[in-house]
């Protein structure tokens, strides 16, 4: 599904060129900086006009709500924190509208629908799923194929939509055909397996993954976690947010010790040695090296075999298939690689040397939450949530 362009942008300025549009000052590099996407006037898309997050903040109501902001999840942990108490404080505009979807499957009757994700037409006689937003009618209805849709969320569970069971046995076998599931389910039933072995008892402590988030397209998947927050118990979103706060301050103090410890030059070594993309960036150079020494190296985009990395809460695919088009290729829940990741042999990088065995993805696993479920978990809103989840 194509990743929409946000009305904001945030991060910390990779450069020292730009300057800001409110004070006409210049924007220092590492400084944090606000980027109003707008139209451009010159070629088809949109250009950023950045400004100091100081310029931005002391003036009320100019963001609105928190899933407006594009890289908000890549700050450090006390700058998102900032953010979110002034979209807080900017009153009722900025309070994230969580509307109920119904979500729907049917053999389709006529041939004028199209698909969200690959644009296509659905053809009569197809399988189709639908997503609709409660309240807007046909504007807010939404089609996808079958495939389209299970390949951005492959662990629906498809006998749960409304018009499941008006397909014929045929049409279900195919669908179902499509489901995946889940890796910490996988998980679970190879521990039940174990236990009846005898090689485990019967009361070992849950698979702590399941506790994880994931959230695959507009499906919240994580049954656990999910059973939790419904459960409306402040305790279980309070763990989930020290989870997150745990993940983001340890991310951060990676990519602060690579900035610190390790070279350009360095960066793209470990990349290429660990089959990752190499281009961009310094910036995007520490980025996915933290993300590969804490959660592992990415697997290829599995439709074009292009590099993946992580944009406003998904990986994301960025190869070009044809002159003109993109891969549509996006997951919360990418393939890993397996092993652990590689550090040149030949690097004379004490910092290196000294943690490439302390990071074994394995033991790490990445928690991935939408911005606006994030935000209704940091403010104990069990409400929205089960709103959002039902």
């Amino acid at each position: 599904m194509a990743n929409s362009q946000k009305p904001w942008k945030v991060e910390y300025a990779k450069s020292s060129r730009s300057s800001c549009m409110t004070c006409e000052n210049p924007i220092h590099k590492e400084n944090l900086r606000f980027g109003k996407m707008v139209q451009a006037t010159q070629f088809d898309g949109f250009m950023t006009i950045w400004n100091h997050a100081a310029c931005i903040l002391k003036k009320a109501k100019q963001i609105r709500s928190i899933d407006d902001v594009e890289g908000l999840d890549s700050l450090r942990w006390e700058d998102q924190q900032k953010i979110k108490q002034y979209v807080e404080d900017s009153g009722p505009a900025a309070v994230v509208a969580i509307m109920p979807v119904e979500y729907g499957i049917e053999v389709s009757q006529t041939s004028r629908a199209s698909c969200k994700h690959c644009k296509q037409k659905i053809m009569k006689g197809e399988v189709r799923l639908s997503t609709a937003l409660d309240g807007k009618g046909a504007k807010g209805l939404t089609w996808y194929h079958a495939n389209c849709y299970m390949e951005h969320s492959p662990s629906t569970q498809v006998e749960k939509l409304a018009g499941w069971q008006n397909l014929p046995p045929s049409d279900q076998a195919a669908v179902s055909a499509l489901v995946k599931k889940p890796p910490f389910a996988k998980r679970n039933e190879e521990k039940r397996t174990t236990s009846k072995a005898g090689k485990r008892k019967q009361d070992t402590t849950e698979d702590q993954d399941s506790k994880f988030t994931k959230a695959v397209g507009d499906v919240f998947e994580s049954r656990s976690l999910k059973n939790d927050i419904v459960s409306a118990d402040p305790q279980h979103s309070s763990d989930l947010v020290s989870k997150l706060e745990a993940q983001s301050k340890g991310l951060r103090k990676l990519k602060d010790n690579l900035k610190k410890h390790v070279t350009t030059v360095e960066l793209r070594e470990m990349l290429e040695s660990n089959d990752q993309d190499s281009t961009g960036s310094l910036v995007d150079l520490r980025d996915s090296c933290a993300d590969g020494m804490m959660f592992g190296a990415l697997a290829k985009c599995p439709i074009c075999s292009g590099s993946l990395c992580y944009s406003g809460g998904m990986y994301w695919c960025h190869r070009y298939q044809s002159a003109w088009s993109k891969c549509s290729y996006s997951t919360c829940e990418p393939e890993r690689l397996k092993g652990k990741w590689k550090v040149p042999e030949e690097t004379g990088n004490q910092y290196l040397s000294k943690v490439q065995n302390l990071f074994d993805y394995c033991h790490h696993h990445l928690l991935v939450v939408p911005m606006a479920i994030k935000l209704l978990i940091v403010n104990h809103n069990h409400q929205g949530l089960k709103a959002w989840l039902s």
